[in-house]
């Protein structure tokens, strides 16, 4: 777990720790000034906002040299338990590496310049979250599906599907419903899973883990050749394992907004939009290496419906006590029920998004 620190109080954390980044700093002032400073110091380090839920926070540190003076941006999470820090710093790592090859193409995460137990510090982000940016919404999802398809790669590897055929038997199992409810369920869920299994065989590959709309950072770059950087960050859940369906990681991004678009929609007419550009994104992104979605999903059947359903229904098991957030038991039961129907819709369709 991360810690939401007090800005008075990560600024004194951060100046116990920065010797350890100075050389960051150097290449700063380089940038700037087109030489290497022989002296800098510090003048003041200000906490300028948290990045979305993640827990990151934006810091500007304000330098004094013998060139001059000069602004420095870093990013700062602070965790919780000693040694945690090192295992996210390997998975921003592997990102970095997954990542590299389309920095050029405008997808990237932000690197680590220091790190202990339980700091890490990585450059400085630019931008705002997929939520708070004011891109339009189709280019929004079109650069999400383009830094996904970056980090999942080309690679055709074999999908463990028994993953998600025990993630469901489990969770209707658990799901707080009456007993002729789960049977509905298993009967619509066993008429999918096999034409999902069936088409995801060569669709594996690594797992971002928590794939969700406050873990892209859009920057837009002005200048001669404008562009719309995306920053994929926070990688705390990646698993570099390729059993996983790529669908896993996309219908983790959209579980939450299905759910909120079908309380407007029954038809869920923008969704359906929003996830078109997505796949567009995504797709594009497989086309720079000669490779499209047909390579990972046979009889070009795309099983979104099924891991849809399976996300949302998952997520019936984590609101069952959230009484606070949705007005009582009886409100729990209206969301449970909302979910439930939504679930049933997803599986009757079976060709979403089309």
């Amino acid at each position: 777990m991360s810690q939401d620190f007090h800005p008075q109080r990560l600024e004194k954390v951060l100046i116990s720790l920065i010797e350890g980044f100075s050389d960051y700093f150097v290449s700063s002032l380089e940038k700037s000034f087109k030489q290497t400073p022989t002296k800098i110091d510090v003048k003041k380090i200000t906490v300028e906002r948290k990045l979305g839920t993640t827990g990151i926070h934006i810091v500007k540190v304000l330098l004094d040299s013998d060139l001059g003076s000069d602004e420095a941006s870093i990013a700062v999470k602070i965790y919780d338990e000693n040694e945690q820090a090192l295992d996210v710093v390997k998975r921003i790592n592997i990102l970095e590496r997954r990542l590299s090859e389309y920095s050029q193409l405008g997808v990237s995460t932000a690197a680590v310049v220091f790190f202990s137990s339980s700091v890490v510090i990585m450059e400085g982000i630019k931008g705002e979250v997929f939520r708070e940016s004011k891109i339009p919404k189709p280019q929004k999802y079109r650069f999400a599906g383009r830094s996904l398809a970056a980090f999942h790669g080309t690679k055709t590897d074999r999908c463990w599907f028994d993953k998600y055929k025990l993630l469901l038997t489990r969770t209707i199992e658990n799901i707080p419903i009456p007993l002729e409810v789960k049977h509905i369920l298993k009967e619509l869920f066993n008429n999918v899973a096999p034409l999902a299994e069936l088409a995801s065989q060569q669709s594996g590959t690594v797992s971002f883990g928590d794939f969700h709309p406050g873990n892209l950072i859009f920057n837009v770059r002005i200048g001669r050749n404008p562009m719309i950087h995306t920053n994929l960050i926070d990688p705390e859940y990646l698993d570099t394992s390729t059993e996983h369906d790529r669908l896993e990681d996309i219908c983790n991004f959209f579980a939450v907004e299905a759910v909120d678009q079908y309380r407007q929609d029954k038809k869920l007419t923008n969704f359906r939009m929003n996830m078109n550009s997505f796949f567009s994104g995504y797709s594009e992104f497989l086309a720079h290496k000669q490779s499209s979605l047909d390579n990972f999903y046979t009889g070009k059947y795309i099983p979104v419906n099924f891991h849809l359903a399976l996300m949302i229904l998952m997520s019936i098991l984590n609101i069952q006590n959230m009484t606070d957030i949705f007005g009582g038991e009886a409100g729990v039961r209206r969301e449970m029920n909302l979910r439930l129907e939504l679930i049933q819709k997803l599986l009757e369709w079976n060709s979403f998004p089309n």
